[in-house]
């Protein structure tokens, strides 16, 4: 049996968050990260919650030689893939409730798409503020609401009708920091006021609707609870109700999978 560790995924669901939801839905994210928080040659870098490295295997390439970048998650099953694909970075266990870190160590922080995991996002922000050089720029990515991702929330309906709330939850919880002024109120909690926080579209694209469906429900945390006929049912109905997104010619899906990105300078606050 394979080991759950403290986010209670398994080495098997890292590696299928790798294989389906990297090149799906994360590839198109990290140039827009970097570009925001102007990571160059000598720049020491913290990314919180880093997964299997996918913002961290770009953004190494420009710190360059006399720069740093470190990858720190809280699963050591998503730590175990990013390490195998990209020895060169150092990652590191860690928890942004208390990161392993002295004040003012990093020239840049990032966050991408882990706030909404942390179980009080404000002290994780503090914690994020803390370990920033006084000059430092601190950069969040977030998904925006579910009503600004239609498909999402339209799969999320279809899992509460064929599975259970608590499948529709799991697959809400990743756009729950999204809602209008929502990162807002975080930052303010956190004790930050001025914060600039943006609106970006994206895209997620898959093979079919069966493959976004099943990787939805299948390659992650709701891989061992949802049932064949129960999936099967989920893929039918989504299969009529998006049929608007997929290629006629090939099936292929494209869908609007849009994100907010907050960003401040430290010098404000010191």
């Amino acid at each position: 049996m394979s080991t759950i560790d403290e986010m209670g995924l398994t080495p098997e669901a890292a590696a299928g968050y790798e294989q389906f939801f990297v090149p799906a839905m994360f590839d198109q994210w990290p140039p827009k990260i970097i570009a925001i928080a102007g990571i160059s040659d000598g720049d020491h870098v913290l990314e919180v919650g880093c997964g299997t490295g996918v913002f961290a295997r770009e953004a190494v390439k420009h710190v360059g030689p006399n720069g740093h970048l470190v990858g720190l998650d809280l699963s050591e099953s998503m730590l175990g893939v990013a390490r195998e694909i990209c020895p060169k970075v150092e990652f590191r266990q860690g928890n942004v409730m208390a990161l392993p870190y002295d004040d003012n160590s990093f020239d840049i922080v990032v966050s991408s798409f882990m706030l909404m995991f942390a179980p009080e996002p404000a002290i994780a922000v503090q914690e994020m503020m803390r370990v920033l050089k006084p000059k430092g720029k601190l950069v969040v990515a977030v998904w925006e609401a579910l009503k600004q991702n239609p498909v999402y929330s339209g799969l999320c309906e279809i899992a509460r009708e064929r599975i259970d709330e608590t499948a529709s939850s799991s697959l809400a919880w990743p756009f729950a920091l999204g809602d209008e002024g929502r990162l807002t109120q975080i930052f303010n909690t956190a004790g930050v006021d001025e914060v600039t926080i943006q609106e970006y579209d994206g895209r997620a694209k898959f093979d079919s609707l069966e493959s976004f469906v099943t990787t939805e429900i299948k390659a992650w945390v709701l891989a061992d609870s949802v049932d064949d006929e129960s999936l099967a049912n989920v893929v039918r109905d989504s299969k009529h109700r998006f049929a608007s997104y997929c290629d006629p010619a090939t099936g292929a899906v494209d869908i609007p999978l849009n994100a907010v990105i907050a960003s401040l300078n430290k010098a404000r606050y010191v």
